[in-house]
Protein backbone atom coordinates (compact mmCIF):
# COMPACT_ATOMS: atom_id res chain seq x y z
CA UNK A 1 0.00 0.00 0.00
CA UNK A 2 2.92 2.30 0.71
CA UNK A 3 4.07 1.65 -2.86
CA UNK A 4 0.74 2.70 -4.24
CA UNK A 5 0.63 5.86 -2.16
CA UNK A 6 4.13 6.94 -3.18
CA UNK A 7 3.36 6.28 -6.87
CA UNK A 8 0.11 8.20 -6.62
CA UNK A 9 1.80 11.08 -4.86
CA UNK A 10 4.59 11.14 -7.49
CA UNK A 11 1.99 11.08 -10.28
CA UNK A 12 0.10 13.95 -8.68
CA UNK A 13 3.35 15.96 -8.33
CA UNK A 14 4.29 15.21 -11.97
CA UNK A 15 0.80 16.24 -13.13
CA UNK A 16 1.08 19.41 -11.06
CA UNK A 17 4.45 20.21 -12.71
CA UNK A 18 2.94 19.61 -16.16
CA UNK A 19 0.06 21.95 -15.36
CA UNK A 20 2.50 24.64 -14.16
CA UNK A 21 4.71 24.22 -17.27
CA UNK A 22 1.65 24.34 -19.55
CA UNK A 23 0.36 27.48 -17.88
CA UNK A 24 3.74 29.18 -18.17
CA UNK A 25 4.07 28.30 -21.85
CA UNK A 26 0.58 29.63 -22.65
CA UNK A 27 1.05 32.80 -20.61
CA UNK A 28 4.44 33.48 -22.22
CA UNK A 29 2.80 33.20 -25.65
CA UNK A 30 1.16 36.60 -25.14
CA UNK A 31 4.57 38.02 -24.28
CA UNK A 32 5.87 36.67 -27.59
CA UNK A 33 3.04 38.48 -29.35
CA UNK A 34 4.04 41.73 -27.67
CA UNK A 35 7.67 41.18 -28.64
CA UNK A 36 6.61 40.41 -32.21
CA UNK A 37 4.52 43.60 -32.35
CA UNK A 38 7.48 45.63 -31.07
CA UNK A 39 9.74 44.07 -33.70
CA UNK A 40 7.23 44.87 -36.45
CA UNK A 41 7.00 48.46 -35.22
CA UNK A 42 10.79 48.75 -35.17
CA UNK A 43 10.99 47.36 -38.73
CA UNK A 44 8.41 49.87 -39.94
CA UNK A 45 10.29 52.75 -38.30
CA UNK A 46 13.53 51.53 -39.87
CA UNK A 47 11.88 51.41 -43.29
CA UNK A 48 10.57 54.96 -42.82
CA UNK A 49 14.03 56.13 -41.73
CA UNK A 50 15.61 54.55 -44.81
CA UNK A 51 13.10 56.30 -47.09
CA UNK A 52 13.72 59.62 -45.34
CA UNK A 53 17.47 59.14 -45.66
CA UNK A 54 17.11 58.33 -49.36
CA UNK A 55 15.00 61.46 -49.94
CA UNK A 56 17.50 63.59 -48.05
CA UNK A 57 20.37 62.14 -50.07
CA UNK A 58 18.60 62.99 -53.35
CA UNK A 59 17.87 66.52 -52.11
CA UNK A 60 21.52 66.94 -51.15
CA UNK A 61 22.68 65.83 -54.60
CA UNK A 62 20.24 68.29 -56.21
CA UNK A 63 21.54 71.06 -53.96
CA UNK A 64 25.12 70.23 -54.93
CA UNK A 65 24.22 70.45 -58.61
CA UNK A 66 22.47 73.79 -58.09
CA UNK A 67 25.47 75.08 -56.14
CA UNK A 68 27.80 73.99 -58.93
CA UNK A 69 25.62 75.78 -61.50
CA UNK A 70 25.56 78.97 -59.41
CA UNK A 71 29.35 78.85 -58.99
CA UNK A 72 29.79 78.51 -62.74
CA UNK A 73 27.40 81.40 -63.34
CA UNK A 74 29.41 83.49 -60.86
CA UNK A 75 32.63 82.62 -62.70
CA UNK A 76 30.99 83.61 -65.99
CA UNK A 77 29.97 86.98 -64.55
CA UNK A 78 33.51 87.56 -63.25
CA UNK A 79 34.99 86.75 -66.65
CA UNK A 80 32.53 89.10 -68.37
CA UNK A 81 33.49 91.84 -65.92
CA UNK A 82 37.20 91.20 -66.54
CA UNK A 83 36.59 91.33 -70.27
CA UNK A 84 34.90 94.71 -69.94
CA UNK A 85 37.72 96.03 -67.76
CA UNK A 86 40.34 94.86 -70.25
CA UNK A 87 38.37 96.37 -73.11
CA UNK A 88 38.29 99.69 -71.25
CA UNK A 89 42.04 99.48 -70.59
CA UNK A 90 42.62 98.72 -74.25
CA UNK A 91 40.83 101.88 -75.28
CA UNK A 92 42.87 103.92 -72.79
CA UNK A 93 46.30 102.30 -73.34
CA UNK A 94 49.20 104.60 -74.19
CA UNK A 95 51.97 102.40 -75.62
CA UNK A 96 52.30 99.33 -77.81
CA UNK A 97 53.67 96.92 -75.12
CA UNK A 98 50.83 97.72 -72.79
CA UNK A 99 48.40 97.09 -75.65
CA UNK A 100 50.02 93.69 -76.33
CA UNK A 101 49.75 92.66 -72.66
CA UNK A 102 46.15 93.78 -72.60
CA UNK A 103 45.48 91.92 -75.85
CA UNK A 104 46.93 88.71 -74.39
CA UNK A 105 44.86 89.17 -71.22
CA UNK A 106 41.73 89.74 -73.28
CA UNK A 107 42.39 86.62 -75.36
CA UNK A 108 42.90 84.52 -72.22
CA UNK A 109 39.76 85.96 -70.60
CA UNK A 110 37.68 85.43 -73.74
CA UNK A 111 38.89 81.82 -74.04
CA UNK A 112 37.97 81.21 -70.41
CA UNK A 113 34.62 82.92 -70.99
CA UNK A 114 33.87 80.64 -73.94
CA UNK A 115 34.77 77.54 -71.90
CA UNK A 116 32.52 78.65 -69.04
CA UNK A 117 29.63 79.41 -71.39
CA UNK A 118 29.95 75.97 -72.97
CA UNK A 119 30.04 74.31 -69.56
CA UNK A 120 26.99 76.22 -68.30
CA UNK A 121 25.09 75.50 -71.51
CA UNK A 122 25.86 71.79 -71.16
CA UNK A 123 24.66 71.82 -67.54
CA UNK A 124 21.39 73.49 -68.48
CA UNK A 125 21.02 71.34 -71.58
CA UNK A 126 21.22 74.25 -74.03
CA UNK A 127 22.56 73.36 -77.46
CA UNK A 128 24.04 76.01 -79.70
Amino acid sequence: MKNLNINTILQIIALLFLIIIGYMSFSSGSKWEIIQQQLNTAQQELKTSKETLQTTKIALENSREEFKKMRLQKDLMIHKRDSLIFDFKKKNAKDWEELQRIKDSIKFTNDKLAEDKALINSLFGIKE
